[in-house]
């Protein structure tokens, strides 16, 4: 009950603004968010995981979340948590590039609880199934640079259970330098304040917007090279 309440007020806003998620979309990452966010009140608990300055800063509030703030919190036009989505480099080797050491190197693990892989597999596996069934919208759900979705959209459902495995490590929380952000969007869940739990997912739509954009700007760039724009031609 509270999951279905989260979502139709979810998809009523959705609607209002005539917003391009269907609500099997919105159900689909809602329940993916809702993951994500059991596993971030998890990795609260862990011993150590104070030295992480995002836990050390809302740790708290992930683990205060009762089951109608968390479905609350999980309903919101993007995914929760990030995968490297914004990083070609790291996802360069699906397609058999040679890459440097730093890319291929592993790295740190923001996740250490046993719950992990798990996540994972659904992070991956929704991210697999966005980019392949709705690749217009998956950068403003993942925030996905075009290159990393088209490595992804290339893989089997089999090859992406086994990036999954492979890129467990990758998983974060999504701006993790945005405590503020995080906060806001927590207490207002918390405290069934709609307005400013509404305000806080514009504020994030307008980030992956940013980020979607800045992300086909640089592409862009190395397509047609330095000093060309699309459509020019060289001079005879």
């Amino acid at each position: 009950m509270l999951r279905n309440e989260a979502l139709v007020a979810l998809e009523l806003r959705a609607l209002s603004r005539s917003c391009w998620l269907r609500r099997e979309m919105l159900e689909a990452l809602t329940e993916v968010n809702h993951r994500c966010l059991g596993l971030l009140a998890e990795q609260a608990l862990a011993p150590g995981s104070q030295g992480q300055p995002a836990l050390r800063q809302v740790g708290e509030l992930w683990r205060a979340l009762d089951e109608r703030s968390r479905w609350q919190a999980a309903a919101c036009p993007y995914l929760l948590v990030d995968a490297c989505f914004g990083e070609p480099q790291r996802w360069r080797w699906l397609s058999g590039l040679r890459v440097n050491d730093a890319a291929r190197a592993p790295c740190a693990s923001f996740f250490t609880v046993p719950q992990t892989a798990a996540v994972a597999r659904t992070v991956f596996v929704y991210a697999w199934s966005m980019v392949l069934n709705h690749p217009d919208g998956a950068p403003m759900v993942l925030g996905i640079h075009p290159d990393c979705a088209g490595l992804l959209g290339a893989c089997t459902v089999t090859q992406a259970h086994e990036l999954a495995e492979q890129g467990a490590g990758w998983l974060r929380p999504r701006w993790l330098k945005r405590v503020r952000l995080w906060r806001q969007m927590l207490v207002a869940a918390a405290q069934d304040d709609m307005a400013t739990l509404e305000r806080s997912r514009m504020q994030g739509q307008q980030i992956m917007a940013a980020e979607a954009w800045d992300a086909d700007q640089s592409r862009l760039r190395m397509c047609t090279g330095p000093g060309r724009v699309p459509g020019s031609s060289a001079a005879n």
